[in-house]
């Protein structure tokens, strides 16, 4: 039998768990000081350290002071989590390796870890939270460098930064605050979803270039249109045929079998086996019905009317002349590569979060590159229509302003650059010129000058001291309507005497301002409150006499520059880059952010 332990035993005992236990905190809480020292002395050190870079070195030091130089990853659920939001980036087009992942993943396989090489893992996953939460609020890319005319809205915090970042980490919602930073809006979905796809097709192997087929007509056999069908079958725009019609018997082979799998001669070979789905019965039976089935043929050698349609159902995906030929424009198209493609969906979703937090109804949307006007009303794409947009060397910026009325029966003050540069020449020819296009000048004084007075020849384009107005009327080059929203760079939208411009597929025609071509019906929508039917609006026209008309419910107009976005039937619709703007914003977005 064992003795039982004598007090100064058990008391001895007791003493050396407790000194145990005690060395073991001691310990633990001198790593801790330890890891909060480093902590304090790299982010002390941020800018001297060439080798350690972090994106929000102003941000860093106010946050970790705040918590007295703790480490806030402590938990492995929440370092999961962000390393899972960083991952997922991709999806939105952004490139994981942005955010430290490679350094961060390096020192979490070290095991153990220093205590400097714990203070460098615990800052780098705060500076890659911030990074990817800053990334997703308002881009990567900074839109004023890529346009300088750029005035858009940037969402600003209520509250403390710092207390908003911790707060999700401290709740363990990290997943959930981070994808409450992505934009919501059809676009943004619309691209990342295409982004998905085209990556998918790019697994698959993608597309290849095609060789030239133009002038194809309706009945042309040759060996090149398969190639065709295969590339328009890729991206899902070769329309599928569908009059095909089978007579299915179908015999039930044993009494528990439910599925019944009947070879059917088929006129095309990727139908060969049909199953149709029938009841249990415990008797053998036939059955016979007509079926109609639909499949996509990428064998036949014929361009037929199905073939047309598909490449005309490509050309308006893709902003070409909807003709259904395969000219060089449109087989430029077939053949820009699908990582081309694929950077082209990064670079809009990236534009898109620059507009994540501008108005969700009432604004009129002019997208440049496509020559579209689209106005979003009662939640919904209310109108689109046509428009014409400047020449390559005289842009329409990019900027949004407040509708603030309509002009009919507008006159022209001609912008000094045309009136020094285009029309000084005409002038030095035609003193009559002005008086032919409905036009006065006015001297520094505001007085009316007779143009044939005037020494024309000593004039120089620098030194123009004259005002040219044009009078209201047909010729007028705003047309009959003009909608002013005041800005610093005379830019408009308007009417134009040249209509034939519109039936063009590329329309940068202007000096910058954009020509609009139903302004009648546009402004009988605006004017909607304000009773102005078209009837009404073409009344006045008539007239001929100014007439302004102040917009109740002023609707903000934002120019912008997409050359990818989502079409009416929901699928994505590609632009030519008419101002060369996507390289610039790609460089950007794959350029390292420190």
């Amino acid at each position: 039998m064992n003795k039982p332990l004598s007090t100064y035993s058990r008391l001895y005992s007791l003493s050396i768990l407790f000194l145990l236990a005690l060395s073991l905190t001691s310990n633990k809480l001198n790593a801790q000081n330890t890891v909060q020292n480093e902590i304090k002395n790299i982010l002390t050190t941020l800018k001297e350290d060439p080798q350690f870079t972090v994106f929000s070195d102003s941000l860093m030091p106010l946050m970790y002071n705040r918590l007295d130089y703790q480490e806030i990853w402590s938990d492995t659920s929440n370092i999961n989590d962000l390393l899972y939001c960083i991952q997922e980036a991709y999806h939105d087009g952004l490139n994981p390796e942005h955010y430290h992942l490679k350094i961060i993943n390096e020192l979490l396989d070290k095991n153990p870890r220093s205590p400097r090489e714990q203070a460098q893992l615990d800052i780098l996953l705060t500076d890659a939270g911030v990074l990817l939460s800053s990334h997703l609020i308002w881009g990567k890319v900074q839109p004023e460098s890529i346009s300088t005319t750029w005035n858009y809205d940037s969402k600003e915090f209520d509250g403390d930064r710092v207390e908003l970042f911790l707060e999700p980490i401290q709740g363990h919602l990290i997943k959930e605050a981070i994808e409450q930073l992505k934009p919501k809006n059809e676009l943004y979905l619309g691209l990342k979803k295409s982004l998905f796809e085209f990556r998918k097709i790019k697994e698959n192997g993608g597309w290849h270039k095609l060789p030239k087929m133009e002038n194809l007509e309706i009945g042309d056999e040759n060996d090149e249109i398969p190639f065709l069908r295969k590339r328009l079958a890729t991206t899902n725009t070769l329309f599928r045929y569908d009059t095909t019609v089978l007579k299915i018997d179908t015999l039930l082979r044993t009494q528990t079998e439910g599925v019944t799998v009947v070879n059917s001669p088929s006129i095309n070979p990727e139908i060969d086996t049909i199953r149709s789905v029938i009841p249990y019965s415990p008797i053998p039976y036939y059955d016979s019905s007509w079926v109609k089935v639909s499949y996509l043929d990428t064998l036949s050698r014929v361009f037929d009317e199905n073939l047309k349609n598909s490449v005309i159902k490509f050309q308006k995906m893709y902003g070409l002349v909807q003709d259904g030929q395969v000219g060089k424009a449109t087989q430029k198209a077939l053949n820009i590569s699908i990582d081309d493609r694929i950077n082209t969906l990064r670079i809009n979703l990236e534009r898109t979060r620059w507009i994540n937090h501008e108005e969700k109804d009432n604004f009129i949307f002019v997208n440049i590159p496509s020559f579209e006007l689209y106005l979003h009303k009662n939640n919904s794409w209310y109108y689109q229509t046509k428009v014409i947009i400047g020449k390559p060397y005289h842009q329409t910026p990019v900027f949004k302003a407040k509708l603030s009325y309509i002009d009919i029966n507008p006159t022209w003050t001609v912008p000094y650059s045309i009136a020094s540069k285009e029309m000084l020449p005409k002038l030095k020819k035609d003193a009559n010129y002005l008086s032919r296009n409905n036009m006065k000048l006015y001297d520094r004084y505001n007085k009316i000058v007779d143009a044939t007075t005037v020494d024309w020849k000593s004039i120089k384009t620098n030194n123009f001291p004259y005002t040219i107005v044009q009078g209201s009327g047909p010729g007028n080059a705003l047309g009959h309507v003009k909608f002013i929203f005041p800005n610093k760079y005379s830019i408009y939208l308007h009417d134009t005497p040249s209509r034939y411009l519109f039936s063009r597929n590329t329309r940068a025609f202007s000096h910058g301002c954009i020509r609009v071509y139903q302004p009648v019906k546009l402004a009988s929508i605006l004017l909607e409150d304000e009773k102005y039917t078209e009837k009404k609006i073409n009344e006045i026209i008539k007239e001929g006499e100014l007439k302004r008309v102040i917009i109740m419910h002023r609707p903000t107009v934002y120019l912008m520059y997409f050359t990818a976005i989502l079409g009416p039937e929901e699928s994505i619709h590609f632009y030519e880059d008419v101002y060369s703007r996507d390289k610039r914003v790609l460089k950007q977005l794959d350029k390292k952010p420190y």
